[in-house]
């Protein structure tokens, strides 16, 4: 059935025959023409438009390039990264614009989760740029829960060929959870029922946790995106000055920054009212986020070139996300 749903990137056309597989040595070159045709030169990993890099990844033992064949030519690539034992990550979609809207991207997408589960990981998560709604809507289709709102991920310089933006846009995090053992964690009074509800939609139990965890603080950058975590497991002795130096040196850096706190922390209710009162507001649930546990995501705007209005959503929950998330950002600011 045809969508009717008009996107300048693609129309939807007949599936067709096509073979998918692992990346083979020498793919990279026509991995390349795949992000020219898509993107020109624009892409952000500008090591992508090097053949030999693919051939790099593909050796390691962290990129998974899963490629889309027909005729002896390369007309997709899909890749999966992994970053520990627990958890990837799906990203880098691209497929010939002449075989866009044909089942392409949907078939790479089931071999690359088969792939994934191959390898033993719990999950993998997906972060869909909301200037569109079609990798929502495939994410939805291979079984992926929504569950984090992430304002101005985007950088406003990543486009796709001649369509451009202003402003930072939004992504939206899905899950695919392969291993839906229970989870033990602290649920946030503030967050407490929207928390909940997206481990029901994953269909997750969860109990109390009550084993203390090692307290830890520690920044991650993406310098050339312009993002900045703060990951939080605990309260260390002296958290709100080394907060504080961390937060400091990021907001010097970074048009975005999220604050991630361990929901197996005991002390979760102060890390939130403290972080509420810096001006953080919620962004959703992370699921294995960092060595296995599931963290709390807040985000705090360091910039005013956000994205709110051209977001676009394909789901009911993506809208009662977004709502929830701006009317969480308006109430910290009146804190």
């Amino acid at each position: 059935m045809k969508s009717n749903i008009y996107s300048p990137f693609f129309i939807y056309q007949n599936d067709i025959e096509v073979k998918i597989r692992d990346y083979q040595k020498g793919d990279g070159k026509g991995i390349v023409e795949l992000f020219e045709e898509n993107y020109g030169r624009t892409y952000y990993k500008h090591s992508f438009y090097n053949p030999k890099h693919w051939d790099e990844m593909a050796e390691s033992l962290k990129y998974y390039p899963i490629i889309a064949e027909i005729d002896s030519k390369v007309v997709g690539q899909f890749l999966l990264t992994v970053y520990d034992e627990f958890i990837g990550e799906v990203s880098a979609v691209v497929v010939h614009p002449e075989f866009k809207g044909r089942g392409i991207m949907n078939k790479m997408f089931a071999y690359l989760l088969k792939k994934a589960q191959d390898l033993g990981l719990s999950t993998v998560y997906g972060e869909a740029i909301m200037f569109h709604p079609f990798s929502q809507k495939a994410n939805l289709k291979q079984g992926m829960v929504e569950s984090a709102l992430q304002l101005g991920e985007v950088a406003s310089w990543i486009s796709q060929k001649e369509v451009k933006f202003q402003k930072r846009s939004a992504a939206l995090v899905s899950f695919k959870i392969f291993h839906k053992k229970r989870r033990f964690i602290n649920l946030p009074k503030r967050y407490k029922r929207i928390i909940k509800d997206v481990y029901k939609r994953a269909d997750i139990r969860h109990f109390p946790a009550l084993k203390k965890i090692k307290p830890d603080i520690r920044a991650v950058e993406n310098d050339l995106l312009k993002l900045g975590s703060i990951v939080i497991d605990s309260k260390v002795k002296n958290f709100k000055e080394k907060f504080n130096k961390k937060f400091a040196y990021l907001k010097t850096k970074h048009d975005m920054i999220y604050a991630d706190i361990n929901l197996k922390s005991s002390n979760i209710d102060d890390l939130v009212e403290f972080l509420n009162k810096k001006r953080f507001f919620y962004s959703g649930v992370l699921f294995y986020k960092y060595n296995g546990d599931d963290y709390l995501r807040l985000q705090y705007e360091n910039t005013h070139n956000i994205e709110e209005k051209l977001n676009v959503c394909y789901s009911k929950y993506c809208k009662k996300l977004t709502r929830y998330v701006y009317e969480d950002k308006k109430r910290v600011n009146r804190l």
